[in-house]
């Protein structure tokens, strides 16, 4: 009989069939980040699959005892894709507040449905590191018009990626034919995405930017 943190695990996440897998392959061949920051993760485990250096932040109670479960280690162990042991930490905490880690330390940033993860911890990334974001609560779109990030490339699935500037930069053009300003994601942040004042003509599922 597994673990519930594994059951429960494999039920939000699916485990080797995270639709989130693929994506991070990608990022992993092309860019090879080797420490990654996960602020607001929650039980997302997927990442460390791929990557063999992950820290985990969040204030969900139980992080603790579910990141350190046995079965649930056991699992990652024997699916993930590299050679090596995997190097898991965890932070019960606010990623706005401090948790423990060095500032510009960190190669790859993963900000997944978890608010404005890009401010308060893009200073963690080391110069031209990289935010993998979606904007699901506006923060590809605050990344965007932040200048310390340059947006280097747009996953329109899952497998499918885009580097043309002249593609991805049309991402972040409004349906009134506008580029997205830091007040125009402001005003948005107080919406749902449903009801956004400036909604976006097209959609990506994720966005890489790079620190600069």
């Amino acid at each position: 009989m597994t673990s519930k943190a594994l059951n429960d695990y494999l039920s939000y996440y699916n485990g080797t069939n995270d639709w989130h897998l693929q994506a991070f392959r990608l990022i992993n061949n092309k860019f090879s980040p080797k420490r990654i920051l996960y602020p607001g993760s929650w039980i997302h485990m997927t990442p460390s699959l791929v990557f063999s250096h992950v820290v985990y932040v969040d204030l969900f109670s139980k992080m603790e005892k579910i990141f350190h479960d046995s079965d649930l280690l056991k699992y990652i162990e024997n699916h993930k894709e590299y050679k090596g042991k995997s190097k898991i930490k965890v932070h019960q905490s606010d990623y706005r507040a401090q948790f423990g880690e060095d500032k510009a330390s960190f190669d790859l940033l993963i900000s997944l449905s978890s608010g404005f993860v890009s401010q308060p911890c893009g200073s963690y990334l080391k110069k031209s590191g990289l935010l993998f974001v979606d904007n699901e609560h506006y923060d590809a779109s605050m990344a965007y018009v932040e200048p310390k990030f340059h947006l280097i490339g747009v996953f329109k699935t899952a497998n499918e990626y885009l580097e043309s500037q002249q593609s991805i930069h049309s991402f972040f053009i409004t349906t009134k034919g506008d580029s997205i300003t830091l007040e125009m994601v402001n005003e948005n942040s107080q919406r749902s995405p449903s009801k956004a004042r400036y909604k976006l003509k097209k959609k990506a599922i994720f966005y890489v930017f790079q620190k600069v």
